[in-house]
């Protein structure tokens, strides 16, 4: 019998996972079973083309506790996550990758401190093993770039997107809008009691990481325009720098044309026209990443759209069938009525 009755919900993103899905299902119900508690597992497919969906189907055919959401085609980490967040139905809700980096093991301690009463119980990486260096450094750089660079909220070192968060904050997550995402940004911008547990992150075992550089940096930009307006000052003061070293530079001219014959000013000229060019180029870049977040934010597009579920019958929170939040679920309240369930064929495809 469980000792505590309140309802466990713990999400898993997934991207053709089908070498580690296995192993993820079996380790993730014998540590959810410990905690003597109902539980739920999420499972968001952000459109995998091999044999994930298949695999699924058959976890989900044996097991109710496990649901799947497939989404239309692949809308990024970041929507997957929001989906299976707001689909879940639980009195805590847990996110977790299928890769089991992140140790499933301190999923118990994550819970111990949602008892004590945090809402928002994230995971700190102090270590990272079993993963090459050239990896593992520029990871470590972006995290600290975009620790630096948060002026609304400072974002906690390290900290990564294995978390558990409270219902409240999860009904508070849901009035967030933002078309371009940063999750663990917008969880802790909106407060409530919170606190880190250290943990050391392990390579994968199984699987292809789905994760490059030209992702990490995107990832690392995304980040900073989404919670800092400090690009635009630092550019500010840029100019600033240039005004003052300009008219000091014009004074040393204006005396040395007096005392002695200034040098020639032809390299001078060309050097300070290349240095203005370069700034410039640097601010339109920097004002046009945030220009592109307005023009994301103006298209009011949903965040996600659904292909099918599993095990999800009767139980579909207001933003599963599409991701328009913040009070703009008019347009999935009508999919949802003229949505066709899908056939057996299509759900174990």
């Amino acid at each position: 019998m469980s000792d505590d009755p309140r309802l466990f919900s713990l999400v898993v993103p997934v991207l053709n996972e089908e070498e580690v899905i296995g192993d993820t299902y079996r380790t993730l119900n014998q540590t959810l079973e410990d905690l003597r508690m109902p539980f739920e597992v999420l499972v968001v497919d952000n459109a995998s083309t091999d044999r994930t969906p298949a695999i699924m189907a058959a976890i989900c055919g044996n097991d109710p506790r496990w649901r799947f959401i497939r989404l239309s085609r692949n809308f990024g980490y970041q929507n997957s996550c929001t989906a299976g967040m707001l689909s879940a139905r639980g009195d805590a809700i847990m996110l977790i990758d299928a890769d089991l980096q992140d140790p499933p093991e301190l999923i118990q301690e994550f819970v111990a401190k949602w008892r004590e009463g945090y809402d928002v119980v994230y995971g700190v990486r102090e270590k990272r093993t079993g993963e090459p260096w050239l990896r593992v450094f520029p990871t470590m750089l972006a995290m600290r770039f975009i620790t630096w660079m948060s002026d609304e909220v400072k974002l906690p070192l390290h900290s990564g997107d294995f978390r558990l968060i409270s219902r409240r904050v999860r009904d508070a997550f849901a009035h967030l809008p933002e078309a371009t995402r940063y999750l663990r940004g917008m969880i802790h911008w909106l407060g409530f009691k919170q606190i880190g547990i250290p943990y050391v992150r392990r390579g994968r075992t199984k699987g292809k990481t789905k994760v490059n550089f030209s992702l990490l940096f995107g990832f690392m930009f995304n980040a900073v325009f989404n919670f800092s307006i400090k690009p635009l000052r630092m550019f500010s003061f840029l100019g600033l720098g240039i005004i003052g070293l300009t008219i000091v530079l014009a004074m040393v001219y204006l005396i040395m044309s007096f005392l002695t014959n200034p040098p020639p000013g032809l390299t001078t000229v060309l050097m300070l026209l290349l240095m203005n060019l370069g700034v410039t180029s640097l601010g339109i870049g920097i004002l046009g990443e945030y220009v592109a977040k307005i023009y994301a934010e103006s298209k009011r597009r949903p965040l996600w759209l659904v292909d099918y579920t599993l095990n999800m019958e009767g139980q579909a929170a207001p933003g599963i069938v599409s991701g328009l939040l913040g009070g703009r679920d008019e347009f999935g309240a009508a999919l949802a009525q003229h949505r066709p369930a899908p056939s057996s064929s299509s759900e174990a495809a």
